[in-house]
């Protein structure tokens, strides 16, 4: 399957206070990019090709996309709309061409997740065409067939993609990535994207929840994770108090919950830890992974802080199901599964030991008793949901 990816970046930014919206920087992980760089980056890591159309301020997006090593083609007519773009694009896609993407460059912050979870549902179906959906609403980029290029061609500019994509009937597809939602059509728009560029690598509480109905969790799982996020993100609150009393770097309440609804994203697989690990590194979100890879055990060094990992691990040995449970009770019900199995209770015993060192450190720093905060998070939630 031969795919590329027509971003298109010829518009004229009307809305943006004289701001060239292709050019604009992100402070993504790792470093700051255009957003052109931005999304030429998204397709060249999952393999695909882009090809970027320009039109409005054409020679400055050439000089980018030159220096990106990616290809250019022109819109001589870009104020006709983005269908001209559109079909600019499909006028240089090659004739190896079996699949395109249409991404429009002011959504930059789309996830590798998504073009992934596009180009797995296309496999042996290079003839549908396919759409993202964040919980239920449909959004960029589309997954068009090569057939498409010919009927943007023949319409002309007046045309509209949306036409050509209903009589297609495409097929939707979930995923666990709001970014596919969210455009900069503003300078206030645009001035959001900033602050959410950053946190690309992490999912947001609500995206970790679509993502285990995504990943079609069963029922039980999700409500087990979202118990175990809730005690997560109390934890993180209580470590919090005590960290700014001392005038002490906090950390994020939102990540610690997020991580606690997907530590168990890959339940049901062998080693589910580090399945899930596999499954973010493999969406270059490394920063999840470190968060779930390791919560079934752990140590920490003395002189290490506990970060929202540390509490992941810890906040899913207070809960059973859905409901609060002491630690120590927690690993006896395991134990006594394996009556005549000395090994497995020794090293079950093992795992106890390094969470109650563990529940200690996080009992010295905050002042509170885990066991006490994991069971008053789950109480008030279920008082939320019972009102």
């Amino acid at each position: 399957m031969s795919v590329y990816a027509l971003i298109l970046a010829a518009g004229f930014s009307t809305r943006m206070k004289s701001r060239f919206k292709p050019l604009l920087p992100l402070p993504l992980p790792g470093e700051t990019r255009t957003a052109l760089a931005a999304v030429c980056g998204l397709y060249r890591s999952e393999g695909v090709i882009p090809i970027v159309i320009g039109g409005n301020k054409a020679e400055e997006t050439r000089r980018e996309t030159s220096a990106l090593n990616a290809a250019f083609a022109l819109n001589e007519h870009p104020e006709c709309g983005m269908f001209s773009s559109i079909r600019a694009g499909a006028a240089a896609l090659p004739k190896d061409c079996s699949m395109f993407f249409v991404h429009p460059v002011d959504i930059p912050l789309v996830r590798r997740m998504t073009v992934r979870s596009l180009l797995d549902a296309a496999r042996g179906r290079e003839r549908d065409a396919f759409i993202p959906t964040y919980q239920g609403q449909a959004g960029h980029p589309p997954l068009l067939p090569a057939s498409v290029k010919d009927d943007a061609l023949r319409i002309g500019n007046s045309g509209c993609l949306r036409d050509i994509m209903n009589a297609l009937s495409p097929i939707m597809v979930p995923v666990a990535d709001a970014f596919i939602l969210r455009d900069m059509d503003t300078q206030e728009d645009y001035e959001s994207m900033r602050a959410l560029a950053p946190l690309q690598q992490f999912l947001s509480p609500e995206e970790a929840q679509e993502l285990l109905r995504v990943r079609h969790v069963q029922e039980r799982g999700q409500r087990h994770c979202l118990a175990v996020g809730l005690v997560a993100a109390r934890f993180a609150s209580a470590l919090n108090q005590a960290r700014s009393a001392r005038g002490e770097t906090t950390l994020r309440e939102s990540l610690a919950q997020a991580g606690g609804i997907c530590h168990d994203v890959c339940k049901g697989e062998p080693h589910h830890e580090a399945a899930a690990g596999r499954l973010f590194r493999g969406w270059g979100m490394d920063a999840m992974a470190h968060l779930v890879e390791d919560h079934r055990d752990m140590t920490l060094s003395p002189e290490k802080p506990i970060t929202e990992r540390e509490l992941v691990f810890l906040a899913d040995k207070y809960v059973r199901g859905n409901s609060p449970v002491p630690l120590k009770e927690r690993f006896y019900s395991k134990m006594a599964c394996y009556p005549d199995d000395p090994d497995a209770v020794a090293a079950i015993a093992g795992r106890m030991e390094r969470a109650m060192a563990m529940e200690e450190r996080l009992k010295t720093e905050t002042g509170q008793d885990p066991e006490v905060l994991a069971r008053e998070a789950l109480e008030a939630a279920s008082r939320r949901y019972d009102s």
